[in-house]
């Protein structure tokens, strides 16, 4: 493989030319910017590469994807990439030190939204890609390249688009989005996302807001929504929704001891948000088994009245919530969507409205799949340390789509680290990252052609 990676590092400053060209394209897909030309620059980069690529178009009118194929010595195993090309929002903007859509390197960094999520990681596999081109006259497997369009937005539009076209995209094995390194500089694998519902709740109570001085004989909206909320998590941090808790699988032997040897994250994540003690006073394992195993009932925003400068004395005459809820295997947002309905009723709510927002499915791919140890093997060669592995990350994507409903094990590798501020201001990735995730993708790309999925 030395004349693989030698390609890699012999063209970074054109792979980084690329990644710039990419980055400088917005592609907000919460605000639905940049994508007249987003999705047209994503499929020239893959046919570049020569993937046979279309942009395919995503049913209720969502961004599309970008999806490529090219064969392969070993046409008789397929491997797939999934990332996606669309970004978070740049606020807060004044906290950026450059414009987050035109790229800079500052010594090793390189800075610009979607540099590390998940643009860096699209153009790490292309750089691989293109080194087996380039080097040994063409790839030594079928390749599948999948772009999605939505999934800063909670790939909304996903499940429809697998329903109606899943099979073009199944391959023998995945290879997910995300993965690099931890804050040691272990190679570091996740094997699953939770999954989350996203709800709104409201009520409104008047036809019109009123004179503050009226709070003694009208009803307040505000503090009606207030009670509701209330209901929904004890002050022990545990959800009181009937049932919510009812479809939490265990985990394996291994599942146990992955999360058991991670490393102690409790000081990093103090320093990161200032603070000096967590929910119920976690800490080290407990942390860890809270953060990855557990779900959750958070308040994502509440809006009711006046928020401006200065003060007004007003008595809303409507409030609203949004809430999402993270989940894990084997939950499911339908049936919590209907619990949360159902609680609310019992406790006299009916007059909350609630509106379902989004769902994903949470997904884990079994820690002792053969895939699994491939890519580990894979990690271990590159990065010259064992990585290490959680059953599934905190946050949530839609590997249950791939996983689950196309049929086939996932697993992760790229360029991520946690001093890239991903989602944040000042976005960014170091040379070093990109050059090593690249080539852990040459690597289990040869694998995959020579063992496939053992």
């Amino acid at each position: 493989m030395h004349d693989i990676y030698q390609h890699i590092e012999d063209h970074i400053d054109e792979h980084i030319e690329t990644l710039f060209r990419l980055v400088s394209q917005p592609s907000v897909s919460a605000q639905r910017v940049g994508f007249d030309k987003a999705p047209g620059l994503v499929k020239e980069i893959f046919e570049s590469v020569g993937l046979e690529t279309e942009i395919v178009p995503v049913p209720n009118d969502g961004l599309p994807s970008v999806y490529g194929v090219a064969g392969g010595e070993r046409d008789d195993r397929t491997l797939l990439f999934y990332t996606h090309y669309d970004v978070q929002p740049t606020d807060p903007i004044e906290l950026w030190e450059s414009d987050p859509f035109k790229p800079e390197r500052r010594g090793d960094r390189l800075y610009g939204r979607g540099m590390s999520d998940d643009k860096g990681n699209i153009i790490a596999r292309i750089a691989a890609i293109r080194a087996f081109n380039e080097v040994r006259g063409g790839l030594p497997c079928r390749l599948k390249f999948f772009a999605e369009g939505e999934e800063e937005s909670g790939s909304i539009n996903l499940p429809d688009l697998v329903a109606q076209r899943g099979q073009d995209f199944a391959a023998d094995a995945c290879i997910w989005e995300g993965g690099g390194r931890n804050a040691s500089n272990d190679p570091f694998m996740y094997l699953g996302l939770k999954g989350v519902l996203t709800v709104e709740l409201s009520i409104s109570r008047l036809s019109v807001d009123a004179h503050s001085s009226l709070a003694t004989v009208l009803p307040s909206a505000a503090w009606r929504l207030l009670d509701a909320l209330k209901t929904v998590k004890g002050d022990d941090d545990r959800v009181l929704i009937d049932g919510f808790y009812d479809d939490i699988t265990p985990l394996s032997e291994s599942e146990e001891a992955a999360i058991s040897a991670l490393p102690d994250e409790t000081e990093e994540l103090r320093s990161i948000y200032g603070v000096g003690e967590f929910v119920n006073e976690v800490e080290g394992e407990s942390l860890r088994r809270k953060l990855y195993l557990t779900p959750t009932a958070n308040i994502a925003g509440l809006t009711s009245g006046y928020q401006g400068e200065g003060f007004k004395t007003v008595l809303p005459a409507a409030a609203s919530a949004k809430l999402d809820f993270r989940l894990v295997p084997e939950m499911r947002p339908g049936d919590i969507f209907e619990k949360l309905r159902r609680h609310l009723d019992r406790r006299g709510f009916s007059d909350i409205e609630m509106t379902m927002i989004g769902g994903v499915n949470p997904y884990r791919t079994a820690m002792d799949a053969p895939w699994v140890r491939l890519v580990a093997e894979t990690a271990e060669e590159i990065y010259g340390r064992k990585p290490v592995m959680t059953p599934n990350m905190a946050g949530t994507g839609p590997m249950y789509d791939f996983g689950h409903d196309i049929g086939m094990p996932i697993a992760t590798s790229g360029i991520d680290h946690p001093a890239h501020n991903i989602h944040a201001p000042n976005e960014n990735i170091t040379v070093e990252d990109f050059l090593l995730g690249a080539k852990q993708a040459a690597l289990i790309i040869q694998r995959f052609a020579e063992r496939g999925v053992e």
